[in-house]
Formats: C-alpha cells, sequence, structure tokens
C-alpha cells in the first residue's frame, strides 16, 4: 500500500473518531434520561410509555433502515438539509442510545427495594436518592455493557458509509475501486478498528477497575 492511501485511511480514521465520540454522546444523554425515566420506581405518566414506545422503535428497525429515514425522509419532512455527518450521526446515536436505556433501565430496576426505602427513611429527596443512592449502585452493574455497547457503535459507524460519509470503510472501498488490490486494503482498514477497539476496551476495563474499587 503506497503513501497516498496510507493518508486516506489516517484521514478515514480521524472521520470514524469524530463519528464515534459524537454518537456516543448523543446515546449516552439519550440513554440515561430515558432509562431512568422508564425505570418502575421513578415513571412519569405519558412521557414515560412515549418513551417506552420511542425505544421499542429505535431497537426493532434495522440501523440501516433508520439511517436511510434520518437521510432522505427526515430532511424532507422538516424542510431542512443536513449533512450525512449529521444525519448518521443521530441516527447511531439514538439506536445505540436505546439500548443503553434499557442497560439503565434493567440496572437500576434490579436494585432491592431496601435501597429506595432507607434512603427515603434517611431523609433524600427523589434527586438525591438516584444521584447518591441508586445511579451509582446501578452504574456498577451496567458499566461492562455500557462499555461493550460502546465499543459496537464504533464498528456500527461503517454503516454510516452508506449514506456517503467518507469515514474509514468507506474510504477503504474507494481505494480498492481505484487500486483493484483489496487484500492490503481490507488487512489494514481491519487492523486500524481492532487497534482502536483494543485501546477502548482496554480503558474501559481500567474505568471499570477503578470504579468497582472506589465504588
Amino acid at each position: 500500500m503506497n503513501t497516498s492511501n496510507i493518508y486516506l485511511l489516517l484521514k478515514g480514521t480521524f472521520v470514524t473518531l469524530q463519528l464515534w465520540i459524537v454518537c456516543s454522546i448523543i446515546s449516552l444523554i439519550f440513554g440515561f434520561i430515558t432509562g431512568i425515566l422508564r425505570c418502575s420506581k421513578l415513571r412519569i405518566p405519558l412521557i414515560s410509555p412515549a418513551m417506552d414506545a420511542v425505544t421499542m422503535v429505535l431497537r426493532g428497525v434495522p440501523l440501516y433502515t433508520q439511517l436511510m429515514i434520518f437521510y432522505f425522509v427526515l430532511p424532507a419532512i422538516l424542510g431542512v438539509n443536513l449533512s450525512s455527518f449529521i444525519c448518521g450521526s443521530i441516527a447511531l446515536g439514538l439506536c445505540s442510545g436505546s439500548y443503553c436505556s434499557e442497560v439503565i433501565r434493567g440496572s437500576i430496576n434490579a436494585l432491592p427495594q431496601t435501597q429506595w426505602d432507607a434512603s427515603w427513611v434517611l431523609g433524600y429527596s427523589a434527586f438525591d436518592q438516584l444521584v447518591h443512592i441508586i445511579l451509582p449502585q446501578a452504574m456498577r452493574n451496567a458499566l461492562p455493557a455500557l462499555i461493550s455497547e460502546y465499543s459496537m457503535v464504533l464498528k456500527s459507524t461503517s454503516m454510516i458509509a452508506s449514506i456517503g460519509v467518507l469515514e474509514l470503510t468507506k474510504v477503504g472501498t474507494n481505494i480498492i475501486s481505484r487500486s483493484l488490490d483489496p487484500i492490503p486494503v481490507c488487512l489494514g482498514v481491519g487492523a486500524i478498528y481492532l487497534i482502536i477497539n483494543s485501546i477502548l476496551s482496554f480503558i474501559g476495563q481500567a474505568i471499570e477497575r477503578r470504579y468497582h474499587v472506589t465504588n
């Protein structure tokens, strides 16, 4: 593989990392808000059932279909032009956030009733109960699944190539179409994903160990 192709792959890698960061932020915010409001103790009439429906749709519709909807249908309905990067980030971020919502909801619901009762007896408000008592314990159970999910988000960014974002996979396919030499390019793309995922996995495990030690 020549130098220019390596440079193009590195540019694609940078775009992939940008996508991963933006999608992860959207996923984390959406997942935490909906997960908390969908748990059995904090449900709000109308709002929580609506969130149940939204997350069910996001989990039930394939990511590729969601990308098509956000890229072609949503701009037409809103009457605005959205870049493929923005559409892809929102679609993948919300899709991932729906799975994170289930993780957060399940982790909160798994805590025994005594945790809620004890914090209530001690005079904690509902907000203080959640922040100081419930979420720290729930996160201990949720961390492995969340770390795994954000690793999947990185790999799922390759799907955004379908709407024209020049991320790593798209750049790789473009190089192959010109050079007609797929082996070094495919191996290079795979190696880059593996390296990034290994780094993220190492960081995630370090965070998990530190969280368990400090809590």
